[in-house]
């Protein structure tokens, strides 16, 4: 024991300098004078990736922060540290928020959204990572331009039409359909928050009739929600449980006062695909540089058209076809090929696709 006590003896100054040292430095960054601008630039730098304007470190020297501590907690808790680390580093992105009815996150773009908490496919993944299906989210960046006017069927919670949005700017406008009642009190939600002026909602189904007709879905699968019509077949059975009518409109009737011109089209309604297209032809026609990004899933198209016309009548418009890749983007195939595609995603253009 002995031992033991002088040991500690021995250190006790070892220690109280260190402590010395400590408060020493903090005492240095904690001094009147504040910030420097030096501290500020590098700090910016360091935390945000950029070098300030010359305005941005004299507004943040007039904020008076104490020390550069101060400063540094100030940096990490912006938004703009969020939004850059929010993709690169999964691990860094804010909690989601479960609202009861709803769950609050943000997109890895830094964009609010609302997901629906019995979902098993969007929302798992949008409250994990932040993304939805990024090989459609790439080919839509890369076929828009600020100033465009888009087409957004089954627009679900709106993950895709947040994307547009960013793509087109308030230059551009967005007509965003959704049948699915529960999810347009969500989107609705998500565009308010967002404050995105240029996106016009519709509460309604896209076919090619008007009408009321009955949407039926998978509790535990929001996004499946589809139109059932004349056929039998269109009926995908029990599983699909929740069952509400709703409106349907033509795009041709609908936005005949509001688009002159389309620039993109972006479909994803369960196999209705074939009957939306059909009731905008006089758009589709007008509309020479009219890009489409469509869900491709035959067996569900069959169930309400005849894949082989629809793929006919898309050839005699003059558009070609494009299988969007996850890992090597956009691949030309024959109009005969989509007929025998196991569920995908396509382009379909009258010219090249820039991507």
């Amino acid at each position: 024991m002995n031992t033991m006590v002088a040991h500690l003896a021995k250190k006790i100054p070892f220690i109280r300098r260190l402590v010395e040292e400590r408060d020493a430095v903090v005492a240095e960054h904690s001094t009147s004078t504040g910030v420097t601008a030096d501290d500020i630039i590098a700090c910016m730098e360091m935390i945000l990736g950029r070098t300030p304007d010359p305005e941005s470190v004299e507004n943040y020297l007039q904020r008076g922060f104490p020390d550069r501590f101060a400063l540094g907690k100030y940096m990490i808790n912006t938004r703009e540290f969020q939004n850059r680390y929010a993709g690169a580093m999964p691990n860094v992105r804010p909690a989601p928020v479960f609202l009861g009815d709803r769950i609050l996150t943000l997109t890895h773009r830094g964009n609010i959204i609302y997901l629906a908490p019995a979902d098993n496919d969007l929302t798992p993944w949008i409250a994990l990572y932040g993304e939805w299906e990024p090989h459609v989210e790439n080919t839509i960046l890369a076929l828009l331009r600020p100033g465009d006017t888009v087409i957004d069927i089954g627009a679900n919670v709106g993950y895709h039409t947040l994307v547009m949005a960013n793509g087109v700017g308030p230059s551009g406008q967005i007509h965003a359909f959704e049948a699915n009642p529960e999810a347009m009190r969500l989107l609705k939600a998500t565009m308010s928050l967002n404050a995105f002026g240029w996106i016009r909602l519709y509460e309604k189904a896209v076919l090619d009739r008007p009408g009321t007709f009955t949407l039926a879905s998978d509790p535990d699968h929001f996004g499946s929600g589809h139109v059932i019509t004349d056929r039998e077949s269109s009926d995908y059975g029990a599983s699909y449980s929740k069952r509400v009518e709703v409106a349907a409109v033509t795009l041709d009737a609908e936005l005949a006062h509001h688009v002159n011109t389309v620039d993109l089209i972006h479909m994803d309604i369960e196999g209705s695909e074939p009957l939306a297209l059909r009731g905008g032809q006089a758009l589709i026609e007008r509309s020479p540089n009219i890009k489409i990004i469509t869900e491709w899933s035959v067996g569900m198209m069959s169930a309400r058209a005849d894949v082989g016309e629809y793929v006919a009548w898309l050839v005699k418009l003059g558009f070609g076809f494009w299988l969007i890749e996850p890992a090597t983007g956009l691949t030309k195939i024959e109009p005969s090929a989509t007929l025998t595609l196991p569920h995908c995603d396509l382009v379909v253009s009258r010219n090249n696709p820039p991507c």
